[in-house]
């Protein structure tokens, strides 16, 4: 393939062909669509009509030189490029996916495994990450020779855990794998109790201050049209806790302006939700859909605002609430900063102004009753309430200290 022979827009729509008949997931093709759309913006900035892979560089330079550039971001940048100069180059050998199957004396019994997560209703993303999981679990207990698993050993189990890279995941999948091959009949007793519980890091959520959120509002140009549609994003997920994923999903039929309710079914948990269309967002969705919203079939309620137009994605949400972060100028430190971060805050607010747990468990969509334990964090003066005294020093310890006092008096 020519590679001057061909502007990049043309360039731009065989490369993602060519990336979808590679079969990539729908997220993974947002990604690669996002990241090629600012390509595209940095090259008319630039005034480069056709691609290079000296553009390419130039675009990751650009990409590090923001301060707010993760290390994510700009890998996914370099990726990108280089995949692209490959495909254009006729060496695309970077996508082929490694093998790494599960050993045939254990298939049988690991598909089993996965088809019974799949009749317990588990989404998809649960068993794909649940099936990475167990390929490399089967493979470790294949590489200590155990490859008829009725015959496990407790030993065996404990080694293949140590072992591992990734003790959280493959905890979870090894526990759940020895169940189901004990309800199954394949071994004799339930081994699940042998894997260790790993104990994972539990921050508090990233919350912002009200003073914080006017400040993000207000950093908001709502006089042009990508104004007009972040701003209503933004109160989506600031005043209805609503997740960027069912944000990006949420069809203009789901909103009836006469009983002032949004309904849809969200994507995470499959469980549909009817939420409030409150005043100030219903008037920031009008004034996006008369004068805002660009003309196009699409159904979904929020579109790009460049040609071609179509519905945006999950990653775009991130990226423009991360922009009018930065912004406004908050200080973020190590705090969440998308879609998130603002369904927590909505959280904050509401358990500080007194509102029952469970009234914030249905606004923010959890089924789990469990999920009530979360809110917790964030009744602060409830919890100082809790908080106990500090009991009088004794014995040899009130000896101590009370002579460390007379040796500093001193």
């Amino acid at each position: 393939m020519e590679m001057n022979s061909i502007c990049f827009k043309e360039t731009r729509k065989k490369f993602e062909e060519f990336l979808f008949a590679l079969g990539h997931s729908k997220g993974t093709m947002e990604t690669y669509q996002w990241m090629l759309s600012r390509l595209e913006r940095f090259m008319v900035e630039k005034g480069f009509l056709l691609y290079s892979p000296e553009v390419g560089m130039a675009f990751c330079e650009k990409e590090s030189s923001f301060t707010t550039t993760s290390i994510r971001h700009l890998n996914r940048a370099k990726l990108t490029t280089r995949r692209l100069n490959d495909f254009l180059n006729g060496k695309f050998n970077l996508l082929s996916t490694k093998k790494n199957p599960v050993p045939d004396c254990h298939i049988e019994h690991f598909q089993n495994f996965l088809e019974n997560l799949r009749l317990k209703g588990l989404r998809g993303s649960s068993i794909q990450g649940h099936y990475y999981s167990g390929v490399k679990m089967l493979r470790a207990f294949y590489l200590h020779k155990v490859y008829d698993l009725s015959k496990i050993q407790p030993q065996e189990i404990y080694d293949v855990f140590t072992e591992s890279n990734d003790k959280r995941n493959i905890g979870s999948t090894l526990r759940s794998f020895l169940r189901y091959l004990f309800k199954s009949g394949v071994l004799t007793h339930d081994f699940s109790g042998f894997v260790p519980a790993v104990r994972g890091n539990k921050p508090v959520p990233s919350v912002y201050t009200k003073e914080e959120i006017q400040r993000l509002l207000s950093s908001i140009d709502t006089n042009c049209n990508s104004g007009k549609r972040n701003y209503a994003i933004i109160l989506l997920a600031l005043r209805l806790g609503i997740r960027s994923g069912d944000i990006v999903n949420l069809k203009i039929s789901d909103i009836d302006f006469r009983s002032n309710m949004i309904e849809f079914v969200q994507k995470k948990t499959c469980v549909p939700q009817r939420l409030e269309l409150l005043p100030e967002l219903k008037e920031a969705i009008c004034k996006y859909l008369s004068g805002g919203r660009p003309d196009t079939e699409h159904p979904n309620l929020f579109i790009s605002v460049r040609p071609p137009f179509r519905p945006i994605s999950v990653m775009a949400v991130t990226s423009l609430m991360l922009c009018y972060m930065k912004r406004s100028d908050i200080v973020t430190g190590h705090k969440k900063r998308g879609g998130h971060a603002l369904r927590m805050t909505l959280a904050s607010e509401l358990v500080s102004e007194k509102v029952p747990y469970d009234v914030v468990r249905k606004i923010l969509g959890h089924e789990d009753t469990k999920s009530m334990k979360h809110y917790v964090k964030f009744d602060v003066g409830m919890l100082r309430s809790c908080a106990l005294e500090i009991p009088p020093l004794g014995g040899l310890y009130a000896e101590y200290v009370n002579n460390r006092k007379g040796g500093r008096e001193k």
